[in-house]
């Protein structure tokens, strides 16, 4: 207990100021170098991604669109919900303020890691695309490539877990025990494990977009019902960004270090800017152009934490369920509650969708990771790895697993955006020369 203790005071410690120097400061960086992609390209990004939508079951291989969904699959998840939730239940209105400052800055991030996943990923002995941030970082120093690769594995295994557990801690509210839920979900992630990523596509391709449409729709007429309470909860974000919450109702209050720390704690738990990851699947793309494939990033982390974050964050905060004291698990749902059992079943059941892809999406990704690393061996232990992790997290529940995400996603991401600061100057290179062929007519726009 001890151990555990200091292990969460200290990362409790560096999700304040260190993280996000860290983060900020980073995700700055390459904001700059990268002549502001997110802002003055954000027209070009729209077109790129849903123009790519149209058409991209014409592609052979994995389009873009396609590799982006997979990777919006692990995005989109309990973070969208639950991180929301949590990081309102214990940092007030203004943690959703850290939350948008995390998204701009994750916008950059998740640019680099698209691009450079597609840039410096190789074609294996079997002409599949071999790539992720273990190879670039692996470029600048081979070890760093292994500590962010182990890293890794061991937060989207934990990941897991926490989606299991979102999962079993929502359908319970049915009825339904966890260990039978717990089951499903393990049988599940090993079928489309056994498939591959060709089974993780057909299923995403399908589940992310509907899931995200049924969320947004019925959040917005959450928010139309409460119309009244939208002006004072949206200044309610800004004017307690800077000061912190006073206690009212049963919410017990929150020091401003509490509003930053779990505004950008759970910011990147929503979104994985920063950490990586998305790089794995995105060098699966059918694209010549590390660019373009790094506005898919960009349109991940808007959909992620712009728009659906917000959604959850404005739902908790017009129907006040924020200030009943419960917790950030269920804030979201208790507010969908307020219209009756539909709107329950409504946000229990994208709670359980989003954590559903996020598991196959996590499962798969780890598992291609690890082969990457020591061959077809290891993602068979690695994909068992993470079936006992699902089936630990379904058991001990979600909030027992959270904390956890935050140590694992603390190490992946200070390891991964030191690492990428090395490569800015060649994602300079790489940009300003697309935009100028984009300009010319050499780039099919």
């Amino acid at each position: 207990m001890a151990i555990y203790n200091a292990i969460m005071a200290f990362t409790g410690w560096m999700w304040t100021l260190p993280m996000l120097i860290v983060l900020i400061g980073g995700g700055l960086v390459i904001t700059v170098a990268c002549d502001f992609v997110q802002i003055k390209h954000f027209g070009h990004m729209l077109k790129t991604t849903f123009g790519d939508a149209a058409h991209h079951k014409d592609e052979s291989g994995i389009s873009s669109w396609s590799a982006m969904v997979a990777t919006l699959a692990n995005t989109i998840g309990t973070g969208n919900i639950i991180g929301v939730g949590s990081a309102i239940a214990l940092g007030g209105p203004g943690a959703v303020f850290w939350m948008w400052v995390i998204g701009f800055i994750a916008m950059a991030l998740k640019y680099a890691e698209a691009l450079l996943g597609v840039y410096t990923r190789q074609k294996d002995e079997n002409g599949q695309w071999r790539g992720g941030a273990n190879i670039y970082l692996a470029k600048i120093w081979k070890p760093l490539g292994w500590i962010w690769a182990v890293s890794c594995c061991f937060g989207m295994g934990i990941g897991c877990g926490v989606h299991t557990g979102a999962i079993t801690s929502s359908v319970a509210t049915f009825g339904v025990q966890p260990m039978i839920t717990t089951i499903i979900c393990c049988v599940i992630i090993i079928a489309v494990l056994l498939g591959g990523l060709g089974a993780l596509v057909k299923v995403t391709d399908k589940l992310v977009p509907t899931m995200a449409f049924i969320y947004m729709a019925a959040g917005a007429i959450l928010i139309i019902l409460n119309i009244q309470n939208f002006v004072p909860a949206f200044v309610s974000i800004f004017t307690n960004a800077f000061t912190g919450t006073a206690a009212t109702g049963g919410f017990a209050g929150a020091a401003l270090s509490a509003t930053i720390k779990n505004g950008c704690a759970r910011g990147v738990y929503s979104n994985d800017g920063g950490n990586g990851s998305a790089s794995i699947l995105h060098a699966q793309a059918n694209t010549n152009e590390p660019v373009k494939q790094g506005m898919f990033g960009i349109f991940e982390v808007f959909m992620c934490t712009m728009v659906i974050c917000t959604f959850s964050a404005m739902v908790i905060l017009v129907t006040g369920t924020w200030t009943t004291g419960a917790p950030g698990s269920v804030l979201a749902i208790n507010a969908f509650g307020t219209i009756g059992l539909i709107g329950r079943l409504v946000a229990s059941i994208s709670l359980i969708l989003f954590a559903a892809s996020s598991a196959l999406s996590m499962s798969t990704s780890s598992g291609i990771l690890a082969e990457n690393l020591l061959g077809k061996a290891a993602r068979k232990i690695m994909q068992v790895l993470v079936v006992v992790f699902c089936f630990l997290g379904g058991t001990v529940g979600v909030d027992a697993a959270l904390p956890w995400v935050d140590v694992g996603n603390m190490i992946i991401i200070l390891v991964h955006v030191i690492g990428i600061m090395f490569w800015v100057p060649k994602m300079r290179e790489l940009t300003l020369d697309y935009f100028k062929r984009l300009k010319n007519g050499e780039v099919e726009a």
